[in-house]
């Protein structure tokens, strides 16, 4: 008897690790679709130019990913930046935000039902006294009847959101920014290699920062990784200030490269090349281990020579 439960233990102790071993987990269901969660597609729209006087029209489309029926609401909001990652605001007002009041729609309330879209059609109505330089502005689709019933936290209840618009009016125009950082680390202990840059727009209208990362082995030309012919770029707004930074994921995980970066917003341009030491804190030590030890070599021979010479 005493045998029989010692390999009915062994079983049991075979069937537990297998089971749980093996990685099996307890099914569970796929992602849970909120009840209501409303989005815009596409989220926003650039007007290169927009002349005193004329209309221009535009349309986005309402999407209802939830799981229930929804009845939404269109409003206009300004639209500014509130710092240098961008961030943005909808209640700040300047003289770039002028845009909301010039903003119409043809249907200002929508009946989505679940998985649906409405299509939104806006038209800007630019005033003839408008001064030149960029507007900014958000419409914004609330959803009116959105409330997030089952209170879990884990199920996301989006209730309103904001489809942006922009543009550069004709007018007086100043084109000038400012490249305020550049910077390349010398050291990483580990991959990717970043660099970041904050530019200034201090000119009046919408522009296009272009950020180029080229990285060469240390004594070659030839490059590792480059991005010149498609350069990252960033919306850029007047009087405001943007970070920025690229990465060379496919970095190995010791080397040591040059690597450069150049930065444009306007006419004005920042390139800066270092060597940048790629290094694992662990070979680090392995290093200073090795250092060390050669040293204390050193040292002792050094000592053992003086006492053989007394």
């Amino acid at each position: 008897m005493k045998k029989f439960k010692n390999v009915a233990g062994l079983l049991v102790a075979f069937l537990a690790v297998m089971f749980f071993g093996s990685g099996m987990t307890i099914p569970v269901n796929a992602e849970e679709v909120p009840a209501y969660r409303i989005g815009v597609t596409p989220t926003q729209q650039a007007f290169p130019e927009l002349k005193p006087g004329e209309e221009y029209q535009g349309s986005f489309k309402v999407r209802n990913t939830g799981s229930q029926e929804l009845d939404f609401e269109i409003s206009f909001s300004p639209y500014s930046i509130s710092d240098e990652a961008y961030n943005p605001n909808f209640s700040n007002t300047s003289s770039y935000t002028s845009l909301k009041d010039w903003i119409s729609v043809e249907e200002s309330s929508g009946h989505v039902n679940a998985g649906q879209e409405q299509e939104i059609k806006y038209t800007i109505k630019v005033p003839e006294d408008a001064h030149g330089g960029t507007q900014m502005a958000a419409i914004m689709a609330t959803a009116k009847n959105a409330s997030n019933s089952s209170g879990s936290t884990a199920v996301e209840t989006v209730k309103q959101v904001a489809y942006l618009v922009y543009g550069n009016v004709d007018g007086e125009i100043k084109k000038s920014g400012l490249i305020l950082e550049n910077k390349i680390p010398t050291f990483f202990f580990s991959p990717p290699i970043t660099v970041t840059s904050v530019v200034e727009n201090t000119g009046n209208i919408y522009t296009a920062a272009e950020y180029k990362l080229q990285v060469f082995p240390l004594f070659s030309d030839e490059e590792v990784y480059t991005n010149e012919e498609e350069p990252e770029k960033n919306m850029v707004f007047p009087d405001t200030k943007r970070m920025h930074q690229i990465s060379w994921d496919g970095a190995p995980q010791l080397g040591i490269f040059k690597v450069k970066q150049t930065v444009k917003i306007f006419d004005e341009e920042s390139v800066v090349e270092k060597i940048v030491f790629l290094c694992p804190i662990w070979f680090i030590f392995i290093v200073l281990a090795i250092v060390f030890c050669v040293i204390f070599w050193l040292i002792s021979r050094i000592i053992r020579r003086k006492h053989d010479a007394e």
